[in-house]
């Protein structure tokens, strides 16, 4: 998984309710190098966002209490510089 543009030691946003795939998915980010953060739903990933530097959030499309498509604009709108990728 190498990004286009950016450096080893970016930081990722992992949001995945499925706990055995979002840390599957937090290992191959490390061996690739990038640093991880993980929620397990919209709010807490939005919530790291607030405390957090992050480039890319990589999020699932279904998720508790909100669509990845839905927490796609509101990222956008909020956060305009982080890269979002949807997982389905």
């Amino acid at each position: 998984m190498n990004f286009i543009g950016m450096h080893n030691g970016c930081t990722l946003l992992l949001i995945e309710d499925e706990e055995n795939l979002r840390s599957l998915m937090a290992r191959v980010i490390a061996l690739e190098g990038y640093k991880d953060v993980q929620a397990k739903d919209a709010k807490r990933g939005l919530k790291s966002l607030e405390n957090v530097h992050i480039q890319v959030v990589i999020t699932d499309v279904r998720l508790p209490a909100a669509n990845g498509v839905q927490l796609t604009r509101i990222l956008k709108e909020k956060f305009p510089t982080v890269e979002v990728i949807v997982l389905t």
